[in-house]
């Protein structure tokens, strides 16, 4: 799997120093990730048509209230001491955008590699209460009632709800991480979901496979 990564902060400096561990990160992961790109002006990552956008808040709302990417770019927040309180809603609103992670303003580098390998596998890096919170305020208008789900598609749902990875969930239910996927796509498609975060904010937000 190819993998290209942008990087866009109010501060160019700072964005350099994220490309310098992400560039850090591809050394040393299996992931083939074929570009890290510093870039100061949202154009240039549109341009570039990335897999993963990392930002800060700053650039972040700018981007969203424009709305260049029509939530369909994964974006991973970089937490700064003086970032805003983000208020429940707002971060739902996030999320439909395309959020897909938080990472806190205390995290080290090791954490930072982390929570890039989650995103970039399509998992997401929130912590739980936070993401309840999101839940809690989600409005789920407009999406399925009540799809019919198989058995092992609830167990799956409710594990992905508890934030596992593919890797877990293949460990826990004893199958192969391909049945993951492909279980995985058809409950996307049933539910009316494109990822695994919006699944888990549906089902937490509605309970209806609880």
């Amino acid at each position: 799997m190819k993998f290209k990564i942008a990087i866009c902060c109010c501060n160019n400096l700072f964005g350099e120093g994220i490309k310098g561990l992400a560039e850090q990160y591809k050394r040393d992961s299996k992931i083939n990730i074929t570009t890290v790109l510093n870039c100061f002006d949202p154009q240039e990552i549109v341009d570039a048509k990335p897999d993963l956008l990392i930002t800060d808040f700053s650039s972040l709302t700018d981007m969203f209230h424009k709305d260049f990417f029509h939530g369909k770019l994964p974006v991973l927040l970089l937490g700064t001491r003086c970032l805003p309180v983000v208020e429940d809603g707002r971060l739902a609103d996030f999320i439909s955008h395309g959020l897909v992670g938080i990472l806190s303003p205390g995290a080290t580098e090791s954490q930072f590699s982390s929570a890039l390998n989650a995103v970039i596998c399509g998992e997401f890096w929130f912590d739980r209460k936070r993401l309840q919170g999101a839940v809690s305020s989600e409005n789920s208008a407009g999406r399925k009632s009540s799809p019919h789900l198989t058995q092992s598609e609830i167990e799956i749902v409710k594990l992905i709800c508890e934030g596992k990875s593919n890797k877990e969930i293949k460990k826990q239910l004893k199958i192969t991480e391909q049945s993951v996927r492909a279980h995985l796509s058809r409950i996307y498609k049933k539910v009316g979901v494109s990822n695994r975060l919006q699944l888990a904010l549906l089902t937490i937000n509605t309970k209806q496979f609880y």
